[in-house]
Order: C-alpha cells, then sequence, then structure tokens
C-alpha cells in the first residue's frame, strides 16, 4: 500500500497506470500548508498520519517535506532517520512560531528526544553530514527523499538542486538498509501539478518516483513487507 497525499495536483497527471494499491487523500483546499504549516491544519493532517498503516508515502513537492516530521510521530522505538536533501531543513523557521519544510529535522529532533536516535543527511554522493548520534543497525530505519538532491537533468522539482543521479540514490540506500527494518519510506519534490507545467517534466517525476519505490522494494526483498506500483 502506497499513501498519498496530495497538495499540488501533480499525482493526479501521472499517468493512469502508476497507482494500483494506493490510498490518496485530497488536500488540495487545506489552507495553511504551503511551505509552513500553521496548527490547525497540522491537526487535519495528523488525522490521516496518526492513523496510517503505509511504510511508503508520497508527499507531493518540497514544499511540503515537513510531512515526514508527522509520520515520524508514529515511531514507538528508537529509530535512525537517513535524509535525501539538497537543503538542510534543520533551519529555524523564518517566521517564528511555525514549522516549515525548512525546519522539520530539527523540530522533530524537539519533539521526539527519546525515539529519534541518529540522522543523517545526505546532499550528494559525497556530502553525507550526521545531524544527531550514530546509526545502530540493530534500529529500524526511517528514509526520507526530496529529489530535489537529483541533478534537474535527471528529475526536476520546484527548488534549487543538487548534483545526484539515482544510481548514488540507490547505492547508499542499500547500504544503509542493508539487514535493516525499514519503518518508513517517503518521497517528496517535483513540480506543481497546475495544468501549466510541461508535461515532460511530470513524466519525470512520475518515472523518478517510480523507480525510488523499486529501491524500497529491494531493500525487502529478504521477507520483510513489500509493495507494488
Amino acid at each position: 500500500m502506497i499513501e498519498v497525499l496530495s497538495f499540488s495536483g501533480m499525482y493526479e497527471e501521472y499517468g493512469p497506470g502508476f497507482f494500483k494499491d494506493h490510498r490518496m487523500f485530497d488536500l488540495k483546499g487545506l489552507s495553511g500548508t504551503k511551505l509552513y504549516i500553521d496548527p490547525e491544519s497540522e491537526k487535519e493532517i495528523r488525522k490521516i498520519t496518526a492513523l496510517s498503516d503505509a511504510v511508503v508515502h508520497l508527499t507531493d513537492i518540497g514544499d511540503y517535506h515537513y510531512i515526514t516530521r508527522l509520520y515520524l510521530h508514529n515511531m514507538t522505538e528508537a529509530f535512525d532517520l537517513l535524509v535525501f536533501d539538497n537543503h538542510n531543513d534543520s533551519q529555524e523557521p523564518v517566521i517564528e512560531g511555525l514549522k516549515s519544510c525548512g525546519s522539520w529535522i530539527r523540530d522533530a529532533i524537539k519533539e521526539l528526544p527519546d525515539t529519534l536516535s541518529g540522522i543523517k543527511l545526505v546532499q550528494g554522493r559525497d556530502r553525507i553530514t550526521v545531524l544527531k548520534g550514530s546509526f545502530d543497525r540493530s534500529r529500524p530505519l526511517y528514509i526520507s527523499i526530496d529529489k530535489d538532491v537529483l541533478k534537474a537533468g535527471v528529475c526536476p522539482t520546484n527548488w534549487d538542486q543538487g548534483d545526484m543521479e539515482l544510481s548514488g540514490i540507490r547505492d547508499i540506500i542499500l547500504k544503509e538498509a542493508f539487514k535493516r527494518r525499514i519503518a518508513g519510506f517517503d518521497i517528496c519534490g517535483g513540480v506543481a501539478g497546475d495544468g501549466i507545467t510541461d508535461r515532460r517534466e511530470i513524466l519525470k517525476n512520475e518515472e523518478t518516483d517510480g523507480f525510488l519505490i523499486e529501491v524500497y522494494e529491494e531493500t525487502v526483498n529478504d521477507g520483510q513487507r513489500t509493495i507494488h506500483h
């Protein structure tokens, strides 16, 4: 099962054969969500994330990367977090008191002191930063990917982008996930589905999401739960 949170309309422009076993939530009419999440909107989205029984989540363009923090609250045991992102989303929000797509890691560290044990941020194949603690293979691993870590020619997004290839993301995931239980796997980043965006950009994002989901499937080939897309 893939859980899909739709804010921009991007996923509605994917081909009809992409989604099979999935659950989509239409959140395009919810205010107070773009870049920053206001308390009332967070309460509404938590009604979805708190009940999630899915491992894989698609959470729309990078403006909504803070959704990862909400899913992390479902973790009931100590875990590690592996993040792919061209940006360090552990910054103080520009608007004081509001949580944002750029502060969600920092917010998660504060909110989950007893469960969020180790954090690695991958901004490139040779740019891996430890933001907290250290990884332990005995703990479950949560993986969060913002596609803006990729070269723009690989997959266009609405943010400035990094220099990674898909093969680089795959290599790091398979290394870090080896012999580990994957507790969560989410993907964000892309271009808004506004009817104006070049159809080729939507297709690149569709193909990239499909590739990354297949990478997740590779990590569970040892008998752990699998999904199909």
